[in-house]
């Protein structure tokens, strides 16, 4: 038996046949159905090792696997990934190469894309390679030591399996290895990577890219997820009374205790527009809150122990949009607050947007009907270490009630202005599916305020399937800003969109579906101008960088039409071409000198593909800015426009 390894595994040789090391060669075939193994085992492969384990695992089990796809853009590998990697190379050997991240404009949806699927670059024509393939994958979907069926990979969080022609769903163990991408009839070497011969493609949920499941800490993530769950219900009014009656905390929601839920429950992400993953809780009628005569009540919400870095969305049933009020990072806790419009059945909703997570919620204090508006979202708290128990709500201070101030003066007039926020994403369809052809969406707008009439976006558009048009106008219908996008190509334009409440209408042309990213720069209020001016193209920068080094450019203050002073420009518009001969996908980051970094868009890196790529950023002191590539890459940087203040 091997040492142990540094992953906590040790490698057991397992000689599979006595035959030839010469192997077979690799023939087509169409065989499918279930197997607790590879499908169609070599002819005569040398002996391979399999994974073993140092530590016996539990007899608790992991919840079964369900399809959980890409919601997001965070390629940076998890660490159940790196450690099923780590794995791969401890058993087969350190030069085995396995790829996780991928950058976000390559190819359409993947978990590569979150960080939680891996490649593993292993021949079906090779034989040992072949057997080590084989070796793997019949211990992966064999029985774990309590017999379980496909055991190991439901501990480690296996989603689905890509190889040699076929597929495999964890969470559809039935249907058995089936076909992939019309392999069958592709069997050429030319066809190798898209029908996986080459390599073995793992993805997993997210509880397994976690790397908190039995198979690594012996303790079972066994918490089930919570119902699909649906509302008919309206809003009970349109705006709420000014002052909040201040009660004791009043606990409403805690899903691993199973309050305001029927039982013990995690609540997941949604895979599609329809998939109705949501907790509608009931607040009124609970404690010091009346059943009756409640137009919003003030929460706070806490997510514990995330299996994903997410944001928790909170809603009034029959509301027309949602709010962030928690950004969790994975493993952790983090807490928000916010006041929400009560639906006329007494409820609020909460959807994760990625991963699974327990969540509690507490009432601090109720709003009859006035004519307030229902909008109020408090900043997401900051993460916590993970905890096993629920958070307590903090306790309100009641002070006596002071005497009336003064009248106050008469208030000043409304400013107009524009107010800048970096780069955030807004509005992505990812989540709930491209735009399809003649739909209209209205969505709202993260980071824009209900008082804005304007904002200026980045608009990113891909996997067209045919060239067209959205067009950006108010729910209404009234104003409008259009963009066109080509057949499969990624495109990103800088615009400013009309806004009312923080929503847009999003119109595509009756013959393209297309995938749409609306990332928020700025917006303004009270009919205030976004001046968006264009430059006299000028490059900046022609280099070769260096992975992590920062180099420093400027002043471009002046440069091609850019006002002298800095303090007149928001944001400058950058052209930013990428190549690079890394075998590793990367990302270039452009952000002003002294300022954080980075608090703008970054452009892909991906190799042996030129990539060109919209990025804005404010400029930094004596009009500097920073350009930093993750990755070896040969970077171009043109000025093509800039936002006055």
């Amino acid at each position: 038996m091997a040492a142990l390894t540094a992953c906590g595994a040790v490698a057991l040789i397992a000689p599979l046949t006595t035959a030839s090391a010469n192997g077979d060669t690799w023939q087509p075939s169409t065989w499918t159905g279930p197997v607790a193994g590879p499908p169609v085992p070599g002819v005569g492969l040398p002996p391979a090792t399999v994974p073993g384990i140092a530590q016996p695992l539990p007899e608790g089990y992991d919840v079964s696997p369900t399809y959980e796809g890409q919601a997001q853009c965070d390629p940076q590998a998890k660490a159940g990934t790196q450690k099923l990697a780590d794995l791969i190379k401890a058993t087969y050997g350190a030069d085995q190469t396995v790829w996780i991240p991928r950058a976000c404009d390559i190819g359409g949806q993947s978990e590569h894309k979150e960080g939680r699927a891996l490649d593993w670059m292993t021949t079906v024509r090779k034989p040992q390679q072949r057997a080590n393939a084989e070796a793997f994958l019949a211990w992966l979907l064999g029985p774990d030591q309590f017999g379980n069926p496909y055991g190991n990979a439901m501990r480690l969080g296996v989603m689905y399996i890509g190889w040699n022609d076929r597929i495999w769903r964890g969470y559809d163990v039935e249907r058995g290895w089936t076909e992939l991408k019309g392999c069958f009839s592709r069997t050429t070497t030319g066809s190798d990577t898209v029908c996986h011969r080459d390599h073995i493609h793992i993805s997993l949920t997210w509880d397994g890219a976690s790397g908190r499941t039995s198979f690594w800490d012996g303790t079972p993530m066994d918490g089930p997820y919570c119902p699909r769950a649906k509302s008919s219900a309206s809003l009970v009014s349109m705006g709420r009374s000014a002052d909040m009656v201040g009660i004791e905390p009043v606990r409403v929601l805690g899903t691993r205790r199973a309050i305001g839920v029927p039982e013990r429950c995690r609540l997941q992400q949604s895979t599609s527009s329809s998939d109705s993953k949501r907790i509608y809780a009931r607040v009124t009628g609970v404690g010091a809150i009346p059943v009756e005569g409640v137009a919003a009540v003030a929460v706070n919400v806490t997510a514990l122990g995330s299996n994903a870095p997410s944001r928790i969305r909170i809603w009034g049933p029959g509301e027309g949009k949602s709010d962030i009020v928690v950004k969790v990072p994975m493993n952790q806790d983090a807490s928000g607050t916010a006041i929400v419009p009560v639906a006329n059945d007494g409820t609020i909703a909460l959807a994760n947007a990625a991963g699974a997570t327990d969540l509690s919620m507490d009432v601090v204090g109720w709003f009859g009907i006035g004519d307030v508006p229902n909008v109020t979202v408090g900043t997401p708290g900051e993460a916590t270490s993970m905890s096993q128990e629920q958070a307590p709500a903090p306790a309100p201070s009641f002070e006596p009630e002071p005497p009336a101030p003064p009248a106050p003066p008469a208030p000043a007039e409304p400013v107009d202005e524009f107010i800048a926020v970096g780069s955030e994403v807004g509005y992505e369809t990812d989540p709930q599916g491209a735009l399809q052809p003649g739909e209209e969406r209205i969505v709202g707008l993260a980071a824009v305020p209900p008082t804005a009439t304007a904002a200026l976006v980045m608009v990113t558009t891909r996997e067209a399937t045919k060239r067209g048009k959205i067009r950006f106008a108010t729910p209404d219908k009234g104003s409008a800003a259009a963009v066109k996008f080509r057949k499969d190509k990624v495109r990103s334009a800088v615009m400013v969109v009309p806004v009312v409440g923080s929503q847009v209408l999003l119109e595509t042309t009756r013959k393209a579906a297309v995938q749409v990213r609306v990332e928020v720069l700025g917006y303004s209020v009270n009919g205030a101008p976004v001046k968006v001016r264009n430059a006299q193209r000028k490059r900046i920068v022609k280099a070769a960088l260096d992975p992590g080094a920062p180099m420093t450019v400027g002043p471009i203050t002046g440069v091609a039409g850019l006002p002298k002073r800095g303090k007149r420009i928001t944001g400058v518009i950058l052209s930013v071409t990428t190549r690079t001969k890394a075998v590793d996908a990367g990302n270039v980051s452009v952000y002003g000198l002294d300022k954080a970094a980075p608090g703008t868009r970054s452009a892909p890196v991906m190799p042996d593909r030129r990539q060109t790529s919209l990025v804005v950023t404010e400029v930094g002191t004596d009009g500097k800015i920073v350009v930093q590539s993750s990755v070896a890459a040969k970077v171009k940087v043109t000025i093509v426009g800039w936002i006055r203040r």
